[in-house]
């Protein structure tokens, strides 16, 4: 959560800043990817305390290494979805579980959904996602990923490309195939 008298700076130099010692730079750093880092591993493992614990991991990845982190023409969010990437493979590593399906809580299907002012709305919407979510289940775990870092992260294909250690042209290939998949699928349940 951002404190009132947050105010957004460049996290390139925030980095540059707390890789000279200065705390309230990370904790800027910190206040600014805590929510959508939160959320992306929310999706991935489906429980919160878990993704709770899970991002803490990634800021003490991410701080241990913050000396060696140089400007290499991409956002800094990429870097730190590289990590939680690998995050979440060590979590699925550990817990001995496959971690190549969405989760399917409650939890994470509240999230996704934006809730509004009209009861009868949030049903409509809140089937609609339940229906979207259950066909993201359907296709590969390279898909599922891909689309949640483009349409629920917001990343451009050439950072989701640095995440997923791919080229901008093969991930956008990827991102393409990953929205017909999915399309497939919803097809399949209208029929």
């Amino acid at each position: 959560m951002k404190p009132d008298n947050y105010q957004e700076i460049d996290p390139k130099i925030l980095i540059e800043k707390a890789k000279s010692g200065d705390d309230q730079a990370f904790e800027q750093l910190y206040n600014q990817y805590f929510s959508p880092l939160h959320r992306y591993i929310l999706i991935r493992v489906g429980d919160s305390d878990e993704a709770d614990d899970l991002v803490q991991i990634v800021f003490v990845k991410f701080h241990r290494n913050l000396q060696g982190w140089q400007d290499k023409g991409y956002a800094p969010s990429a870097y730190l979805y590289t990590i939680a990437r690998s995050v979440i493979a060590d979590y699925y590593r550990k817990n001995a579980r496959m971690g190549n399906k969405l989760s399917n809580s409650e939890e994470v299907l509240t999230i996704l959904s934006d809730t509004s002012q009209n009861p009868h709305q949030d049903v409509i919407i809140a089937e609609e996602i339940q229906t979207l979510y259950s066909n993201l289940q359907r296709i590969p775990q390279n898909y599922q990923e891909v689309l949640l870092l483009r349409y629920m992260q917001g990343l451009p294909s050439s950072e989701i490309a640095t995440v997923i250690g791919k080229s901008d042209v093969a991930t956008r290939k990827m991102l393409s195939r990953a929205v017909a998949a999915l399309a497939k699928e919803s097809s399949l349940d209208n029929e």
